[in-house]
């Protein structure tokens, strides 16, 4: 993605634009992006690659998604981003050179940035790595931790890239993967999603955007959006491993050190399109949390409206980082089961959810005062707070054990079987 393309998002999300210029690398960008929420910060660093500047805060609300989704409201935002997942498009591969040229691999003039005291080095963190093995592709989220010249450190979890890795580990292999930087939000909010094995991510972002033109890395023919300003193709070592961390992670918790694959660079190119745009995600702030929770979300509240039709909202709060907390609002005609149970849908829906507040829809449940009020005004502790002990839940949830945990279910709605006017909030004149 380029400069322009970027301020057009901007545009139409309503966001004013703040150029930093140049910012060291160490934490300042961390202090402007937490300070400047609702500005799309652009900045620079000295010896990055030509022609290529740096930004943050350009998703920061649940409306910036709707709007570049072309959505009118987030209950269609939520289902159009679901329609991408079911229904990804054809991809049409173009010429590379057209689009890319290669430079110097050098990591170290790649955006870099030390975004807290307590990190362990210098990081990526809107890396893209997509691999391929035989018909199955792959593109995902991977923070990378800078090692040296040619070589880097990315975080992997038990998921699909570590599927992949394993395949091409059976055969005796490193596994040839590309290292992406500078997409499109979509196209990003795509590679965030967590669809079936053998559900090209690439082609849900196409199929969001509208842009479903890719390229082939020379040497290893990965498929990779046209639209991406930096592209290092390289091989995931089956053998080479380093320390990676210390890191903070969406909870705003270090996650701790681990020995990690290298992966090894090899080639680097650089898109046409100048000036070319690169992503500082700051870990732990908003755009972030958004990211990995938008489209869990969305599945939450698709998932509880099939099972329980009267549900009328779904969040996953920011004080539970858009990942551990959720709050479900029901409307006036929804038992006191049936919103149970959508509890439980919601649960089975994200399972790393670890607390879900149930709340009557005349509680706004953008509003954590309010929210609170339910629990203060609604609910009755002996009998509306329900455990659901050991079962699985986040590796990231720190009272977890090796992710099992437990699950709290809190039922703030208004006891069916009394007057409603009892619970009911006088409102100011």
């Amino acid at each position: 993605m380029d400069l322009q393309e970027l301020l057009h998002v901007a545009e139409i999300t309503g966001k004013q634009v703040l150029d930093a210029g140049f910012i060291s690398r160490d934490y300042v960008v961390t202090r402007l992006t937490y300070e400047n929420r609702n500005r799309l910060l652009l900045f620079k660093l000295s010896d990055l690659v030509e022609d290529t500047i740096v930004y943050s805060n350009i998703t920061t609300s649940r409306r910036d998604i709707q709007v570049n989704l072309g959505a009118k409201s987030l209950e269609e935002a939520y289902i159009k981003l679901l329609e991408a997942v079911n229904s990804p498009v054809k991809l049409e591969t173009v010429e590379f050179s057209d689009y890319f040229t290669e430079t110097d691999l050098d990591f170290s003039k790649l955006p870099f940035l030390k975004y807290y005291r307590e990190d362990g080095g210098y990081y990526l963190t809107s890396s893209v790595y997509i691999t391929c093995f035989e018909s199955i592709c792959n593109a995902s989220f991977h923070r990378t931790m800078y090692y040296s010249r040619d070589r880097v450190v990315l975080r992997i979890v038990p998921r699909h890239l570590h599927y992949i890795i394993s395949k091409y580990s059976g055969r005796g292999q490193d596994t040839p993967a590309a290292l992406v930087l500078g997409l499109s939000p979509l196209q990003e909010l795509a590679s965030a999603t967590s669809p079936p094995l053998g559900v090209f991510e690439i082609s849900i972002g196409a199929a969001l955007t509208g842009n479903n033109k890719i390229v082939k890395t020379p040497r290893y023919g990965i498929p990779v959006p046209a639209e991406a300003s930096i592209i290092v193709e390289g091989v995931i070592s089956r053998t080479e491993k380093a320390p990676e961390g210390p890191f903070t992670d969406i909870l705003m918790l270090l996650d701790h050190v681990r020995e990690q694959p290298v992966f090894i660079g090899e080639h680097l190119y650089l898109s046409r399109s100048i000036p070319r745009a690169v992503h500082a995600i700051v870990p732990g702030l908003w755009e972030h949390q958004l990211l990995m929770g938008f489209p869990r979300e969305a599945q939450i509240y698709v998932e509880t409206k099939r099972v329980v039709p009267c549900v009328s909202a779904v969040r996953l709060t920011e004080g539970g980082s858009l990942w551990l907390h959720a709050v479900i609002s029901v409307n006036d005609a929804c038992s006191y089961f049936d919103a149970k149970l959508a509890a439980l849908t919601a649960i089975t829906a994200h399972p790393s959810v670890k607390h879900v507040i149930v709340v009557d829809d005349d509680i706004d449940i953008d509003d954590p005062v309010m929210v609170e009020w339910a629990i203060a005004t609604r609910c009755k502790g002996s009998e509306d707070v329900f455990v659901i002990p050991n079962i699985r839940g986040s590796t990231l949830e720190p009272r977890s054990i090796s992710g099992a945990g437990d699950k709290v279910v809190v039922m703030a709605i208004k006891p069916r079987n009394e007057p409603r006017d009892k619970y009911t909030r006088v409102k100011v004149p």
